[in-house]
This record gives C-alpha cells, sequence and structure tokens, in this order.
C-alpha cells in the first residue's frame, strides 16, 4: 500500500497505477483477494531479494519494465542500472507515505503488519534464556509501535532495539549489537526473513538461520540449505532456533 502511494507520487503517469490502486484500495478495507492478482504475486517474488524501503520501489519498477528476472544477481543488476537518485527519492518518500498513513489512521496501519502469534509465543516461553534484540530498516516508531501492539515492548531492552538509522546493512546492525552486549558473534543467532541478509552476515561469523515466514519463498528455501543455513518455521522454533532450551 505504501509502495503504491510512493510509486503514485514520483511517477503519476504510470501505467502500472491502473492494476495497483484497485488492489490497494482493497488492502485499505481489509480485503485479501488482491494476493490473488498476478502483479502481486511478482511483487512477493521480488520482495525476498531487496533490502530496504527503496526496494519496494524496484520491485515495482522491474513489474513496469516486464523486466525478467529470477535470482539474486538479476535483481542487484537491475537495481544497480536505476540512477541512485531516484532510489533514494523512492526511500525518502516512501517513509514520509508510511509516516502519513500511521498519523491518520493508526489502526488500519497496524492491521497492514500480519502478527505470528507463534513466534510471539515463542520468545515468551524462552523469556530470560538471552538477550533478544531487534535489528531492522523500519524507523524507531514504527518499531514501537509494533512492539506494544504485540505486547512485545517489555521483552526487549531499547539499547538493543536497532532501527534504520542504525546503517544500511545488517552486518553494521550486528556488529553494533555485538558492541553493546560484548557477546562474541559465535553467540549471536540471527534470524531474518531474507536470505541475502544471512549471506552477508555470515562472515561474522554469527549463526544464521531463515524465517520460513515472511517475505521468502521456497526458492529461499532450498537455497539457504544449499548454503548451509538452518531453515526455521513457527511450528519448529523451540528446535530450530532454540535448540530445545
Amino acid at each position: 500500500m505504501v509502495a503504491v502511494d510512493t510509486l503514485a507520487d514520483l511517477e503519476p503517469g504510470s501505467e502500472l497505477l491502473r492494476v495497483l490502486r484497485p488492489l490497494r484500495d482493497e488492502a485499505l478495507v481489509g480485503g485479501d483477494a488482491f494476493r490473488e492478482h498476478e502483479v502481486y504475486a511478482r511483487f512477493f517474488e521480488l520482495l525476498p531479494l531487496g533490502n530496504r524501503a527503496e526496494d519496494f520501489g524496484v520491485a515495482l519498477r522491474a513489474i513496469q519494465e516486464s523486466k525478467a528476472i529470477c535470482d539474486q544477481t538479476g535483481y542487484d543488476a537491475f537495481y544497480a542500472g536505476l540512477p541512485a537518485s531516484w532510489r533514494d527519492l523512492f526511500h525518502r518518500r516512501f517513509y514520509e507515505a508510511r509516516a502519513r498513513l500511521r498519523q491518520s489512521d493508526l489502526d488500519r496501519w497496524l492491521a497492514l503488519h500480519l502478527p505470528y502469534p507463534d513466534l510471539v509465543a515463542a520468545l515468551e516461553r524462552h523469556r530470560g534464556e538471552g538477550v533478544p534484540a531487534v535489528a531492522t530498516a523500519k524507523d524507531s516508531q514504527s518499531v514501537d509501535l509494533l512492539l506494544t501492539e504485540l505486547g512485545l515492548k517489555n521483552l526487549f531492552d531499547p539499547r538493543f532495539v536497532l532501527d534504520k538509522e542504525t546503517g544500511v546493512e545488517k552486518t553494521i546492525h550486528l556488529g553494533e549489537l555485538q558492541r553493546r552486549t560484548g557477546a562474541p558473534f559465535a553467540d549471536i543467532t540471527f534470524i531474518d526473513d531474507k536470505l541475502n541478509h544471512l549471506v552477508k552476515v555470515a562472515g561474522l561469523g554469527v549463526r544464521c538461520v531463515l524465517a520460513g515466514w515472511g517475505f521468502n519463498t521456497d526458492r529461499e528455501h532450498v537455497e539457504a540449505r544449499r548454503l548451509g543455513f538452518e531453515v526455521a518455521h513457527l511450528d519448529d522454533l523451540d528446535k530450530t532456533v532454540f535448540k530445545g532450551e
């Protein structure tokens, strides 16, 4: 929804908006039939290959230009081929559009973030067994609101909630987290639903686990296992993430 609003702001004449606007309106009123639309399906396929807010725009541009992108290499090449000024502008306008939606209709904004009850329950079960942390490309206000909505705010020490201002790459987030906690990288478990994040941070020596929910597909699951990463699912978190502790 926010990505559609941002594209409309930057490229009001885009032909893709004729398809996207009805899908956006349906999502806004709580419908979910839009998930069956071919454009949404293509968008969902591309999302795991991106990292930050501008990647929503990159994915939409790829669809708009009918680019055949099937893997990370192809996506990275298309990303690099777009003007950096356009990517930076989309990034900034995306957060402005998100803030407008959040401020105008907080309940609707919260409803767009699907909770994962099994994950919340697992975090509660294992409270006190480690130091939970957040490393995200979201802004701090959004993170605070979402943790509050999920009833998890008191589970996270604010010192270990690192938002988009920490840095562009998750390696920066984890480096800062290691500095703040003093924990060796080998004692840190990094869980993310983006395989490309795991690939980048693996060199730090952290334990990498692909979240088998969120923005990834069987394509990422297969590749993660090939690379030696564990894949966790919501029904096996005690075994895969917490190792039966």
